[in-house]
This record gives C-alpha cells, structure tokens and sequence, in this order.
C-alpha cells in the first residue's frame, strides 16, 4: 500500500473515530481537524514536493503530543490518538525515505 493511501486512510479513521466512543470536546475536535489535515497532505503530496510529508510528520507528532499530555475519558481515545501519530509518523519517514532513495539514484 502506498504511503499516501495509508496515511488518507489514517485521517479518515482519525475523524470519523471521533464519533465511534465518548471523548471530551477538545479531543473530537482535534480528532476532526487533524484527521481531515492529514487526508489533505496525503492528497497534495507528490514525489519531489516535501510539504505533504512534513505536514504528516508534524501532524503525527501533536497527536502522540497530546495522547501522552492530555487526560482522555476513555483508553480507546489515548491508544486510538497515541497509535494514529505514531503511524503517521512513520508512515511519514518511510516516505521520505523513498524520496531521497529515488532523488539519489536519479543522480546517478
């Protein structure tokens, strides 16, 4: 699967698991805004453009931010905020990844 097809994947999830269990308001909201920022970047990111990646990675860095601050009303919220950024992080990095292995061999 390509990394932006998980990480689309991943900010659906993120914003319609906002309505799946009982959260606090500020952590539905953030599921919602942080889920549709990360189908966004998945969407506009493009092999020699490095904005969707980087916005992924910071965007998977405030959720685990957040999942180990803030106190959630449930464990489903923390694992389901805590697992998505870490995902997304490393989603995030593989692609990066992949870029600077394909830049590096078109060079050669």
């Amino acid at each position: 699967m390509n990394t932006r097809v998980a990480n689309a994947i991943l900010g659906l999830w993120l914003f319609f698991s906002a309505f799946l269990w009982h959260q606090t308001y500020n952590q539905r909201v953030l599921g919602w805004i942080v889920g549709m920022l990360a189908v966004t970047a998945a969407l506009v990111e493009r092999p020699h453009r490095r904005f969707g990646r980087e916005m992924t990675l910071v965007l998977g860095g405030i959720l685990i931010v957040v999942a180990l601050l803030q106190t959630p009303r449930t464990r489903a919220t923390f694992w389901n905020t805590l697992l998505v950024g870490l995902a997304m992080v490393l989603f995030s990095i593989i692609s990066h990844l992949r870029a600077l292995r394909s830049h590096g061999a078109a060079e050669v």
